[in-house]
């Protein structure tokens, strides 16, 4: 994070005073999951990361550490900084390339995957890396503890806390989460991964610029649902899951993941975007949900005239991609989207969803317009 203004900087420490963290002396947290929380330095950003993949050294933290956020631009490269003493400064350095990252200023998407390369310091770690294993399935008031170099500093701190809320993507927390933590550790009691820190704008002045600012935990499923976009359980070759069968279990529903797209193409007339099928057929993404359903950005969208795309027949719109929720307009019902032509099955309950998708699954459930009710299909209700 860069250095806070002089104004914020007395009230984290007046903050601070009130509220102080806890130094990991004094904690109980195993020191092979504090090792698996790392200084991160990319340019002139500050931040902290988790070690997702010991093995193949992967690590999670926010696209804002590596990021300039204004600017989009993004460092070559960032430093990460490993503990030998929980009480004192990072000593074994590592230089780590940003394999994939990506911001949205309301802070739900706000996170990157570094992976470590080449050792700087003379001094390291062998490995694995430790590492941490994710849980999906947080409940409220469960406790956690969030592990970061907070205030800008070189120095981890632990602040403890509960679950206090889950609101679109994020899970709320009374734990304090200060500048510096961001990209660090939501941990559950057993010393899982159930949350990054991350810094949201929630309100904004009428010139633009930040009014007030908020941190909360981006739920670690938002990460790893962004990460399949771009390849099915693509999340799986960066995390390990502390319960991979329930994770999965919702696989068994989803007939297909494969939209069949040879091309996806727009025109300069028209700001919507085609998928290219074989035998010269086509289908529309009615709306910027639907197409992020299936795909993370537009980098892959192609540019032709009119009237190459007139010999393509359209044969209907795309629907969201299977394994998401959704909900029209004026019913009251939840579907799951199990296959790329919108067959629908009911979730009978709320118990249901809960076992499924944990008790934030209501911020995975898309709102999809009645207009576009006939581009789906209903069939069996999932078992209760």
């Amino acid at each position: 994070m860069l250095a806070l203004p002089f104004r914020q900087s007395l009230f984290l420490v007046a903050f601070l005073l009130l509220f102080p963290l806890l130094p990991l002396h004094a904690a109980t947290v195993p020191l092979s999951t504090i090792q698996a929380v790392v200084w991160v330095h990319c340019g002139n950003r500050q931040g902290s990361g988790t070690v997702v993949n010991g093995e193949k050294g992967y690590v999670l933290t926010s696209a804002h550490v590596v990021m300039d956020v204004s600017t989009g631009a993004t460092a070559l490269s960032c430093t990460v900084g490993f503990l030998e003493d929980p009480t004192a400064r990072p000593v074994y350095l590592y230089r780590a390339d940003i394999v994939r990252s990506t911001f949205q200023a309301d802070g739900q998407l706000d996170f990157a995957i570094l992976h470590i390369t080449d050792q700087i310091s003379s001094q390291g770690i062998s490995l694995p890396f430790p590492s941490l294993k994710t849980d999906e399935f947080a409940v409220l008031h469960d406790s956690i503890h969030v592990l970061g170099f907070a205030g800008g500093q070189q120095l981890l701190f632990e602040a403890d806390g509960s679950i206090t809320g889950f609101r679109g993507g994020h899970i709320q927390t009374n734990a304090l989460i200060s500048p510096g933590d961001s990209g660090g550790a939501g941990l559950d009691d057993q010393g899982n991964l159930v949350g990054i820190p991350t810094r949201i704008a929630t309100m904004y002045n009428a010139d633009g610029s930040v009014a007030n600012v908020s941190y909360e935990l981006v739920d670690i499923r938002a990460v790893e649902n962004w990460l399949d976009l771009f390849s099915p359980n693509l999340h799986d070759q960066f995390f390990t899951h502390a319960d991979p069968t329930r994770f999965h279990q919702t696989a068994v529903f989803v007939h297909d993941t494969d939209l069949g797209c040879e091309d996806l193409v727009k025109t300069s007339v028209s700001p919507s975007v085609f998928c290219l099928l074989p035998n010269s057929l086509r289908r529309v993404f009615p709306n910027a949900d639907a197409f992020h359903s299936w795909f993370p950005d537009f980098s892959t969208i192609l540019q032709v005239a009119p009237e190459d795309l007139a010999d393509f027949r359209v044969t209907g719109n795309v629907t969201l991609k299977p394994g998401s929720l959704v909900k029209f307009e004026t019913s009251p019902n939840v579907f799951l989207v199990v296959d790329s032509s919108g067959l629908l099955r009911l979730v009978p309950s709320e118990t249901k969803a809960l076992q499924l998708w944990g008790p934030n699954w209501g911020a995975l459930v898309h709102g999809v317009s009645d207009l576009f009710f006939s581009n789906y299909s209903i069939g069996q209700a999932l078992d209760e």
